[in-house]
């Protein structure tokens, strides 16, 4: 335990340093405005007045609850095609599984930028902008999650299948009673990814909504900080981004096992 300590300490301080501006953020959002420059890391006294005019003041609960439902729709969508993807990649043979694979795998040296113009010309020849559908369904599949749920299912023992399918279970049930319990970790791993990434997008939400009721959260501290009172309400500004990143921590925090998990366990069989 001794020898430990400095890689201890070290540890230590890198976490301080990850979350110093977490803690900056927080400090700023708890301040008075006449305290907002107050030198020291703690507020020097502990105001909520930040919070109240944040929420009281823009359409903030609307703007959380557009990237709560984008976002929470998302990862469900994503979670249920990869699942059937990767169950397919990795235990139904058929001509051309290798190639569709190395199609998926493919797709994730492509930037986001390239598909962005025929996304959006796509949502707006189906009649889609300003609508949720626009927000989700060009999202609802991902080749990291047919990648990740595939090469989790290739580790699951060929016995566990074997054994449902003497149970009479079909493929529908092998994914019900099998792949999906035991991928449980990938999914975690997959769902807390999906959620984070898409409560952040900012440019697409942008893009493909025009009225203030179908925009995200992401959306809402633009508009707080293009305010032209904005510099004398930093308070203001900082708790609204602690309230827009707060689902985002604590989506990590509750699926962090599952994330470690499967992450790790995600690539050990090709």
């Amino acid at each position: 335990m001794r020898k430990r300590w400095p890689t201890y300490l070290l540890a230590s301080l890198y976490a301080f340093l990850l979350t110093l501006p977490l803690l900056v953020l927080l400090s700023a959002s708890l301040r008075a405005p006449e305290d907002l420059f107050t030198p020291g890391l703690l507020p020097p006294r502990v105001s909520l007045e930040g919070y109240r005019a944040a929420l009281t003041d823009y359409p903030l609960w609307r703007y959380l609850g557009n990237s709560l439902l984008v976002a929470t729709l998302t990862t469900l969508g994503v979670l249920f095609t990869s699942l059937l993807a990767g169950y397919a990649l990795a235990r139904i043979p058929f001509r051309g599984q290798r190639a569709l694979f190395g199609l998926a795998v493919a797709l994730l040296l492509v930037p986001g930028e390239v598909t962005f113009l025929p996304l959006y010309l796509l949502v707006n020849r189906l009649n889609w902008l300003d609508t949720y559908q626009a927000l989700i369904l060009p999202f609802a599949a991902s080749p990291l999650g047919v990648f990740l749920l595939r090469q989790y299912i290739k580790t699951i023992p060929e016995d566990y299948f074997d054994a449902a399918r003497i149970d009479g279970a079909g493929h529908l049930g092998l994914i019900r009673h099998v792949a999906l319990p035991l991928a449980a970790p990938a999914l975690g791993a997959l769902a807390a990814l999906t959620f984070i990434g898409t409560w952040n997008m900012y440019l697409w939400p942008l893009v493909v909504t025009q009225s203030k009721e179908m925009q995200t959260a992401q959306i809402a501290i633009n508009f707080i900080l293009n305010e032209a009172d904005a510099v004398a309400r930093w308070n203001v500004v900082a708790a609204a981004s602690f309230l827009v990143l707060l689902p985002t921590l604590l989506a990590f925090l509750l699926a962090q096992r599952a994330f470690v998990k499967g992450i790790a366990l995600g690539g050990l069989k090709g």
